[in-house]
């Protein structure tokens, strides 16, 4: 428990940092090892009330839009009907959903849609504006009408909007629930986190989600701002700076380490085809459509909007990380578990700007300072915010760090702080 101490110590006084080149912010870090909640910090400001000016602080149990993060949760919940024998991974989509093999799709199996390798990735195909979105019968009778997007066999594309549709609906036709029925039914009330995770927040609780604090209120977007003297300074007090010095001056960077420097040790943007990755990412419409909007918030936006709390993720997560089970329950069967652990593709994805190692749902754990084999088996997802959560089997260890800060993992480097300073305390730990 002392070393616990050690580390939140550490991590308390990170994160109370992480306002880096912006005025106001905050976020929440959760951890379990072997099935315990060893961590559990916050930091910083939810939201403003307009109105009032009234304040409201983060803690574990603040809502948070979570983007992509939440796609984990969507995956979770396909195998844990995979092991109520509701699904099968090797049988077609078409299978459960009548309609969907037209134009090509007639032999995608559900595990090319959790691998991201069926080639179903173009949202502009089914959506004339990004406010098209927010019907989501339309969209699900939208992606029955789209066409397969590749010019190979299996190619490693990442479906960051659509395959949010596909896993939602399949959910819905095979439970006959709501995608949030079956949310609560299947994953919430068996780990006790109902009323903390939402694909589709309620009236009630949409005063209760963090949002972004913007200079400016008709700004949508966040913007990448030029570091500060002290952001400069913070980075270089961590102590991983020399690893990350290390692999910049080996790739041939000798300027100075900047956010963007660093976060390009791990993300290789400019190696990804712009055409492939605006037609994933970026429907028409797209700069004005404001995901933290009440409408975005209470659509269903499965792979880009889920709601939920730190604590929530990382219950999650330190479920898988015990491989499916919980307090005595058993939610993911051995077998299937085996299954959705598998790496499943090496190659350079199309679309995210990495090699992203691809599990039945999930990707790799980022880390550059790191020995591989220390961390090689862990899982998990982030976000188009930079939030994640994932998962480490081999050594019960479940991370949840979900913020508010109004940044794109492109250009921002708060994951990997946190990734780093865990990944490297855990691995001196087992030492």
């Amino acid at each position: 428990m002392q070393s616990y101490l050690v580390l939140n110590q550490q991590l308390q006084t990170i994160i109370d940092k992480f306002d880096l080149n912006q005025s106001q912010g905050g976020c929440s870090l959760c951890i379990y090892h072997q099935g315990q909640l060893v961590s559990q910090l916050s930091s910083g400001i939810a939201r403003i009330d307009k109105q009032t000016g009234k304040q409201t602080y983060w803690n574990s149990h603040t809502l948070s839009l979570n983007f992509s993060t939440g796609k984990g949760i969507l995956a979770t919940l396909v195998h844990i009907l995979v092991s109520e024998r509701l699904l099968n991974y090797d049988s077609y989509v078409a299978k459960y959903w009548q309609g969907f093999d037209k134009n090509g799709k007639e032999f995608i199996k559900l595990s090319d849609i959790l691998s991201h390798s069926a080639g179903l990735f173009d949202i502009t195909q089914i959506t004339s504006h990004a406010k098209d979105m927010l019907d989501w019968q339309a969209m699900l009778d939208n992606v029955k009408q789209m066409s397969i997007s590749h010019d190979n066999e299996k190619p490693v594309a990442y479906s960051a909007l659509v395959s949010g549709w596909i896993l939602g609906g399949i959910i819905e036709k095979v439970t006959g629930l709501s995608l949030q029925q079956a949310l609560d039914e299947y994953l919430a009330k068996p780990l006790g986190i109902q009323g903390q995770l939402f694909f589709g927040v309620p009236d009630e609780k949409l005063s209760e989600v963090a949002l972004p604090i913007r200079d400016k209120e008709h700004r949508n977007k966040p913007t990448l701002n030029e570091d500060t003297t002290e952001t400069l300074e913070f980075y270089q007090s961590l102590p991983f700076y020399a690893c990350w010095q290390k692999l910049a001056t080996s790739q041939g960077i000798s300027e100075k380490l900047t956010t963007q420097r660093i976060n390009q040790l791990y993300f290789s943007p400019n190696d990804i085809n712009i055409n492939d990755y605006r037609s994933a990412l970026v429907p028409v419409g797209s700069r004005q459509f404001n995901y933290h909007h009440a409408s975005s918030l209470q659509a269903k936006i499965p792979a880009a909007n889920a709601v939920a709390t730190s604590y929530a993720m990382a219950t999650i997560y330190a479920m898988l990380a015990n491989a499916g089970h919980w307090q005595g329950k058993t939610l993911i069967s051995p077998t299937v578990f085996q299954q959705l652990s598998q790496i499943q593709n090496n190659q350079f994805d199309k679309i995210m700007p990495a090699v992203m190692q691809w599990r039945l749902g999930y990707h790799r754990v980022f880390s550059v300072c790191q020995k591989v084999e220390n961390y090689q088996h862990a899982f998990g997802h982030m976000g188009y915010n930079g939030s994640v959560a994932w998962c480490d089997p081999t050594q019960q260890l479940a991370v949840a760090f979900l913020h508010n800060y109004d940044v794109t993992m492109l250009t921002d480097i708060r994951q990997f702080i946190i990734n780093e300073i865990i990944l490297k305390f855990f691995s001196e730990e087992r030492e």
